[in-house]
């Protein structure tokens, strides 16, 4: 559809009704602020350094079980996407499920001024933007920004990783629940499983079931269970949206191409994403030979180096025997001693990664696709599927 009004920061020659306003991008957020105003909607902020995409989608299916749900599409959660999320937002759902990201300082502070969030949940804090946010010690403040910007009466969940979350987030509201696997968190299971394609829970003699693999996915889906509970839904409702869960996108997906195992999980990366996925395939596929491709992690400032050769040595550890590096990975490989069984590769490109496969894997491992979106290895994926994927 094409426009029917424009707000144009300088003057523009087009037959529409026009606003001439100082800042588009300010314009935007105030006229979604409006919006939201006008609406009945209850809002919840979904944030974190990892999982906060998951968590918002799990958290849209267990709500949508028993309620008209709007939820952020994709990972549209800046100055632009937000706004675009509240402005297509149903009139008449019951509840808006707004994801919001950050990679400068303040950036939350703005975000939850166009939401205005009545409650809020915050996945994790990792090293994440830190070329904006400086250290981790930023990154846990950015992102408390969501709790100081919702609403005192709403419901506040937060993940247990690491201790400093729940920590400061207790010291900003009394209320607050955390979800974990840990003694210490409030919404916890008594007993849980995890596999390849599945993560198990009982929590208060209730079984939950999601169907993707590894811890990360199971404390995604308590932090997503525990939001749940907090906003009235039944079990049983958490439960069956729980089970109707899929990884969105590249995300941690399962692709089978022959009898390769593919993990595609190249839409985001950092340190702590690229450990839960490394631990996932060396815990679930225990036995399988496992290789990577594996790309830079972007906009990690001033520790960039020292990450990328800490995940290098974490891939050794963890028995990958092949990997195929890009970007910052390169240099971090070369450094390091190489045990005799293990080939790294070093190609110029993602098309001639995917050129260096062919050469290097069997046909029946698990491969780890991971990088940063901005190193686009989907490429890779879609060699090996013949665009399937």
């Amino acid at each position: 559809a094409g426009a029917v009004v424009s707000l144009p920061s300088r003057h523009a020659d087009v037959a529409l009704p026009m606003f001439p306003v100082p800042d588009t991008t300010a314009a935007l957020g105030d006229l979604a602020r409006y919006y939201r105003r006008r609406c009945a909607a209850r809002v919840v902020g979904v944030t974190g350094s990892s999982g906060k995409t998951t968590v918002k989608e799990m958290l849209t299916l267990a709500l949508g079980s028993e309620r008209q749900v709007h939820a952020s599409r994709g990972n549209l959660n800046n100055q632009v996407g937000l706004p675009l999320s509240i402005l297509a937002a149903d009139i008449d759902a019951d509840v808006w499920v707004l994801e919001l990201g950050t990679s400068e300082p303040g950036e939350i502070r703005r975000l939850t001024g166009i939401a205005e969030p009545d409650d809020a949940v915050i996945t994790t804090v990792g090293p994440a933007h830190l070329e904006g946010l400086g250290d981790l010690a930023g990154v846990l403040e950015e992102k408390l920004d969501l709790l100081r910007g919702a609403s005192a009466s709403g419901c506040a969940v937060v993940g247990e990783l690491p201790e400093e979350l729940p920590t400061r987030a207790r010291e900003l509201r009394a209320d607050v629940v955390t979800a974990g696997l840990g003694a210490g968190s409030d919404f916890r299971p008594s007993d849980w499983q995890v596999g390849a394609e599945h993560a198990r829970f009982t929590i208060e003699g209730v079984d939950y079931s999601v169907p993707v693999g590894g811890e990360h996915h199971l404390r995604d889906a308590l932090i997503a269970a525990a939001a749940a509970a907090g906003l009235g839904v039944s079990p049983a409702g958490v439960t069956r949206g729980l089970a109707d869960y899929r990884p969105v996108g590249m995300r941690g997906a399962l692709i089978q191409a022959g009898k390769l195992t593919i993990v595609a999980d190249c839409y985001n990366a950092n340190p702590e994403s690229f450990a839960a996925a490394i631990r996932y395939c060396s815990d679930a596929f225990a036995g399988r030979r496992i290789a990577a491709v594996v790309g830079s992690m972007l906009e990690l400032g001033a520790v960039e180096s020292a990450a990328h050769e800490q995940v290098a040595n974490d891939l050794l550890r963890a028995g990958f025997t092949f990997v195929v590096a890009l970007g910052a990975f390169q240099q971090a490989f070369r450094e390091l001693s190489l045990p005799e069984n293990v080939t790294v590769l070093y190609p110029d490109s993602v098309s001639d990664a995917a050129a260096a496969l062919s050469g290097g894997l069997v046909g029946d491992e698990v491969l780890l696709v991971k990088a940063s979106r901005g190193m686009r290895l989907e490429g890779v994926i879609e060699s090996l599927t013949g665009g399937d994927g």
